[in-house]
């Protein structure tokens, strides 16, 4: 037999009794070699099938004394105080609880139609009035007037009267903040 012939069979046959020797592989994926009585540590199992990754963890509540409690910024509610969809005789009261709460700023706000406001008039809970002269409409293109009540802070209203006319199949309603 040739020289060459000769050493290609010792390297092939050697590689291939290396390749025919035993693997074991347990059911974490990990795997041994045993050369004679020696243990080769296991290989490093790569699995590049897409892993969906688990949710966080909701962090456990932990009180920060050192920082300041913040409160959410507060967001003021509208107070319905009526609802019309017809000024009778050219006005329309609202009476308002005087214990109800106290209120700095007035809306009329059109629900449908169209309705022409000429005045309103505010009674407080100490008997004073404020009288505010509008003449504008409320209607699809201006839904809503506002006005700002006068005297220091908030003050507690007794009564409001809306005072003008408004068209068929208008309405609207009177909110305070």
């Amino acid at each position: 037999m040739n020289i060459k012939a000769l050493i290609t069979m010792l390297v092939l046959g050697s590689s291939s009794v290396a390749m025919a020797r035993p693997v074991t592989v347990s059911g974490t994926a990990e795997a041994s070699w045993t050369y004679g009585t020696t243990r080769a540590p296991a290989p490093i199992v790569r699995d590049h099938r897409t892993h969906v990754r688990a949710p966080a963890p909701a962090p456990a509540y932990q009180a920060d004394y050192h920082r300041p409690h913040r409160s959410p910024p507060f967001v003021p509610v509208w107070t319905t105080l009526g609802a019309m969809n017809r000024i009778a005789d050219g006005e329309m009261s609202f009476a308002v609880n005087p214990y109800a709460s106290r209120f700095s700023t007035l809306k009329l706000q059109s629900s449908a139609g169209k309705s022409l406001i000429y005045r309103v008039k505010i009674q407080f809970a100490n008997g004073r009035t404020q009288v505010v002269e509008l003449n504008k409409y409320l209607m699809a293109g201006s839904p809503t007037i506002t006005i700002d009540l006068a005297g220091e802070g908030a003050r507690s209203i007794k009564n409001v009267t809306v005072v003008g006319r408004n068209a068929r199949m208008s309405a609207y309603s009177v909110l305070a903040i």
